[in-house]
């Protein structure tokens, strides 16, 4: 099984992260390139804004959070 890299901000998935590095994220709130979650595979990703849970990151980070300086839930690690 291929190992995937996340970004944190879009829950996008990358073969190696380089690739996902030298792209652009529209979730980023900077406005930049994607960021990598360093963070493990998990069945369930949870918010560390709120603890609300979610089944992958890119729902996670679709969704707005009221507890979060950047509006958006954010994976904990």
């Amino acid at each position: 099984m291929a190992e995937k890299f996340y970004c944190k901000w879009c829950g996008q998935n990358f073969s190696n992260v380089s690739s996902l590095t030298a792209n652009s994220c529209s979730r980023n709130p900077e406005g930049k390139k994607h960021e990598l979650y360093e963070g493990s595979e998990k069945s369930q990703y949870t918010c560390k804004y709120c603890g609300q849970k979610f089944s992958s990151i890119s729902s996670l980070t679709a969704n707005s959070c009221s507890k979060s300086p950047h509006k958006k839930h954010s994976p904990a690690l």
